[in-house]
């Protein structure tokens, strides 16, 4: 699967691939430090936007943590810092 986004148009299978494999990674990390890039860092070499409409440190955070926990660099920007409602969008 390369992208995900709507669990409404996903089937059974993939759901279940996507937690199997979350759950080999988490336990592949075993009690390494949350600092620590994973062994295989599958998202070295990657950008990844993180995009918040409203403000949540503690999912900010999170998403942050697990990116850079793979290898990948982020990119977080908030409602106020775009011109969201101006003419653009997301997608």
């Amino acid at each position: 699967m390369k992208h995900f986004l709507d669990i409404h148009v996903t089937s059974s299978a993939d759901l279940r691939a996507i937690l199997d494999q979350a759950a080999a990674m988490k336990a592949a990390r075993g009690n390494a430090p949350r600092a620590t890039p994973d062994a295989t860092s599958p998202l070295a070499g990657r950008m990844v936007a993180l995009i918040f409409e409203k403000p949540s440190t503690r999912t900010r955070v999170s998403f942050d943590v697990g990116v850079r926990q793979m290898g990948g660099e982020t990119l977080v920007l908030s409602g106020g810092e775009m011109q969201l409602g101006h003419g653009e969008t997301i997608a």
